[in-house]
């Protein structure tokens, strides 16, 4: 650590009695390292502060030193000496720029587009998300736990708190339905094609019986009845059963180029402080075509915790390998990824019957399917009044 920020100087030294002049060094307890021999000329490193000693003894053995390189923290900083003034002014800048990156002075929104960044941020100041507040005031993992619990419009939020700046990520719940209030007109659409088989009408006026076939789109229930002799709008409510098909296409090829891990592995460490990232190994090597693992230690003094952090990304490099399959295996693939369509995109609606068979390609195999479904189609549509 003293030779890094006290400065080091890397010397040469020439003459008939080198040896035992590096001996002398040694038997003297002055640190020196490198050491190395060129051309009958010796290169070493020394710590600045030993030098002078190092250029008076190489005179007892007649040897002639001089310095090649100077290293360290204290020769980029000796020449500050001589202008008080600008080291001043950094130092205060320096000291400024600290201060303020403990405190949080801007706070970005992404991934929202029905909620405005008003609203969120005013979800979010409750719980100390604003302009200016110290950051190790803030708890972005409450924040995010009680906004869930507090609102049915967004599905997952993420609060980051880089230094000045937090960085506010979610999702916001599509599934909710714009016309939830009841106050609001509107009409039953189909969301499918399909055959209706049953219908429960609560209000608005029924126009397909069943057995009756719908297009994609078609209003089913209308939100505008009759009262008397006039028209009156209202908010149509009903469940809609109908059958449907969904017809599905999935394709794998025989031969695919895949990653596989490598013993190749290397590690990055970084120092951060107060949201300063400081590289500590030097490693600059590619990250590409690796997966990571990384983790962070909190730094600690004495028991108490510092505003330290030590994190390690540990990076282990894939290489490309061409892999072919046989034709069972990739029906397997496929037969995986029908079923897992399936329970993402079919959950809500009861399967009645799955149709399926297979295409050789000009590469691999394709399945098609055809999904027999029965399930509520009527979704709820706006009536804009002008």
């Amino acid at each position: 650590m003293n030779l890094v920020f006290g400065g080091n100087v890397v010397f040469s030294a020439f003459g008939a009695y080198c040896e035992e002049y590096i001996n002398d060094l040694f038997s003297r307890k002055i640190l020196i390292k490198n050491i190395r021999n060129e051309n009958n000329i010796f290169y070493a490193e020394t710590a600045a502060k030993y030098y002078p000693l190092v250029a008076r003894l190489s005179r007892k053995y007649g040897v002639r030193t001089s310095v090649v390189r100077r290293k360290g923290l204290y020769f980029r900083i000796a020449p500050l000496k001589k202008r008080p003034g600008l080291t001043a002014g950094i130092l205060a800048s320096a000291v400024m720029v600290l201060v303020l990156r403990l405190f949080v002075w801007n706070i970005e929104i992404h991934g929202n587009s029905r909620l405005s960044d008003e609203q969120i941020l005013a979800m979010l100041e409750p719980y100390g998300f604003t302009a200016g507040v110290y950051a190790n005031d803030t708890d972005a993992l409450t924040a995010e736990r009680k906004i869930l619990m507090s609102t049915d419009e967004i599905n997952w939020i993420n609060i980051e708190v880089n230094g000045s700046r937090a960085d506010v990520y979610l999702n916001e719940n599509t599934d909710i339905n714009e016309t939830n209030d009841i106050k609001t007109p509107c009409n039953i659409v189909a969301s499918r094609t399909g055959v209706i088989t049953d219908t429960d009408v609560t209000a608005g006026q029924l126009l397909y019986e069943k057995g009756s076939g719908v297009s994609e789109g078609s209003v089913i229930v209308s939100g505008t009845v009759s009262s008397g002799d006039t028209l009156i709008l209202v908010h149509s409510s009903a469940k809609i059963i109908a059958d449907f098909t969904d017809n599905i296409e999935f394709e794998a090829d025989y031969s695919t180029v895949e990653k596989v891990p490598s013993s190749d592995s290397f590690t990055h460490r970084q120092l951060m402080l107060l949201g300063i990232v400081i590289p500590l190994d030097g490693n600059n090597k590619d990250t590409a075509d690796t997966v990571c693992a990384e983790s962070v230690q909190e730094m600690e003094m004495f028991g108490f915790p510092l505003p330290i952090k030590l994190k390690t990304e540990r990076y282990n490099r894939y290489t490309n390998v061409c892999v072919t399959r046989k034709t069972e295996d990739l029906e397997r693939i496929l037969e995986g990824r029908l079923e897992l369509y399936i329970c993402n995109f079919c959950k809500d609606y009861e399967v009645l019957g799955i149709e399926k068979e297979y295409e050789e390609t000009d590469s691999g195999l394709k399945i098609k399917a055809r999904i027999d479904l029965r399930g509520d189609i009527g979704i709820e549509k706006t009536i804009y009044q002008h």
